[in-house]
């Protein structure tokens, strides 16, 4: 169980007073002149929450019948052969005056999502490499840099350079113009990579805006800045406005229209993704459309970060927008949105059940903890099949169960056609793909090799993009040339979480995780 269940403080997070000293302290330096500031305010960020994101690691879904079946194993070829083409463009992603064409990143923000999932991607993928990282809490930037020099992590490049920082400023200050008080000469810097809760990136781009407009008219910066793209955790927003907003800082300050933005929706650019549009697309395995999908996930297993003292950032509204959905649920919306088209036509059932269990509702976190959406498929010019029409059916269900010690975990994406079906867990980037004959029957069954750090993929294919290479075809391999994660479809995410969330808040139009005393979901 949960520590913040069994201990039941009275007061599960107290972050008010903090946030407002600490943005009335910092004002001059977050706020963007008021002709150009937009109204909506973002939450500082607190020195009191490290970002975790769930791993791709869940317990196989499939039955032990299946080992008589037919299985295949997908490997996947990890050094592809790539060429690297010139570009005359100076403002294209492909162009760079880097020594090596190689992609320095920088990362604001070091919870367990840079230990694992994302982090090791920056200096193991083919021709990137950690420069920076920023932490606020004073002395934690340099203590991770050498823990992970004493667990030898680092290559010689990463252990000899990298350089640690405590405040946005500071590190785009040595990106930017360099100097002693940034720490020596100006520092190489080309990615931006904001991994801090979704509460604070707004903010947080509003900061990375604000220090180039200040520092790029400066001598011999007034003809432009070297960062060429931001990349964001999802959900980016805290909700759809959110989203827009950052998006809208990278793409219409003045100076601002040349860098990239990329979402960190991480399953797009996953082989076992890219083996499944191939299945449905070119194979046909379920026939010449897609008529259904189906989700179900049950059980807060499959999330880390939920057992530590207090409330967990992911339940907590201002730091996250909602409940385990906005953390969890958003990938698999997503994959829907890049297989088969947009999400429209949303109806859903959205409660706190769990309030109701092993004590008083006041103690139990605010956010939903079960939805139930039907929607339908829309029409698009991206679905990797036919399937506009088609219906779309998601339960997340991260109610507690009232006996502790038994679990009841359940993670089944199941995609249908006229000729079968293929059916698959949702979180998985290794979990295998299931082929179900027209009866229901199990057929086949393809399994794959999960990346060791599930971010790489769509960071190799980041980098990919930046440094201008072209993939060429080399024994199957499904690495990417360029992001499939855009700005587009992480707007469209946010739009169908607002969507589908709408009712319990009364509205995701506003600042409504400053307002849980008037969310009707809380008086049902």
């Amino acid at each position: 169980m949960p520590k913040f269940l069994r201990k039941r403080p009275k007061v599960l997070f107290t972050t008010g007073a903090f946030l407002l000293s600490l943005f009335i302290s910092s004002f001059q330096q977050y706020l963007l002149p008021a002709s150009t500031a937009f109204s909506p305010r973002a939450s500082p960020i607190t020195n009191h929450f490290r970002h975790h994101h769930p791993p791709y690691h869940l317990e196989k879904i499939i039955p032990n019948r299946i080992s008589s079946r037919a299985i295949t194993k997908h490997t996947m070829t990890t050094s592809p052969t790539t060429t690297t083409t010139s570009n005359n463009n100076n403002n294209s992603p492909g162009n760079s005056n880097r020594s090596n064409n190689q992609v320095h990143w920088a990362i604001i923000g070091l919870g367990d999502v840079c230990t694992i999932k994302s982090g090791p991607a920056f200096y193991k993928s083919h021709g990137s490499t950690l420069a920076a990282v920023m932490r606020r809490t004073p002395g934690k930037a340099r203590e991770w840099i050498d823990e992970n020099i004493r667990e030898g992590n680092f290559p010689e490049e990463v252990k000899e350079n990298i350089r640690g920082f405590e405040s946005v400023e500071s590190l785009m200050e040595w990106a930017l113009r360099g100097g002693e008080d940034a720490g020596g000469g100006r520092g190489t810097i080309d990615v931006i990579y904001v991994a801090t809760p979704p509460g604070a990136h707004l903010q947080v781009i509003r900061q990375i805006v604000s220090s180039i407009q200040n520092i790029r008219g400066d001598g011999e910066n007034a003809d432009g800045h070297p960062i060429q793209a931001v990349y964001v955790e999802k959900p980016v927003g805290r909700c759809a406005w959110e989203t827009r907003a950052i998006i809208d800082e990278l793409s219409q300050r003045p100076g601002m229209e040349d860098i990239v933005f990329y979402p960190a929706y991480v399953s797009r650019a996953h082989e076992r993704t890219q083996v499944l549009r191939n299945l449905l697309g070119k194979d046909k395995v379920c026939g010449d459309c897609v008529t259904s999908v189906e989700y179900v996930m049950k059980g807060s297993g499959f999330a880390r970060g939920l057992d530590g003292e207090g409330l967990p950032w992911r339940l907590n509204a201002e730091l996250s927008g909602g409940g385990l959905i906005m953390d969890m649920g958003c990938h698999v919306l997503d994959r829907i949105d890049y297989l088969f088209g947009p999400i429209v036509d949303v109806q859903s059932t959205v409660s706190r059940k769990g309030a109701s269990i092993g004590g008083s509702s006041e103690e139990y976190p605010l956010v939903e903890d079960y939805v139930s959406m039907n929607a339908t498929i829309g029409p698009s010019d991206w679905s990797v099949i036919p399937s506009e029409g088609a219906n779309v059916q998601c339960v997340w269900d991260f109610v507690p169960p009232e006996d502790r010690s038994k679990k009841n975990e359940r993670d089944e994406f199941v995609i249908r056609g006229p000729k079968g079906s293929l059916r698959m867990g949702g979180m998985g980037a290794g979990l295998p793909i299931e082929f179900l004959d027209a009866d229901g029957n199990v057929v086949k069954v393809i399994e794959f090799d999960p990346p060791k750090h599930s971010a790489q993929p769509l960071i190799q294919a980041v980098t990919n993009e930046l440094r201008g290479v072209e993939k060429t075809s080399k024994d199957g391999s499904y690495e990417l040339h360029r992001s499939p994660a855009r700005a587009d479809n992480a707007i469209r995410a946010s739009k169908v979480l607002d969507a589908i969330l709408n009712s319990y808040y009364g509205g995701r139009h506003d600042e409504f995780w400053s307002r849980s005393e008037s969310w009707p979901g809380l008086k049902e």
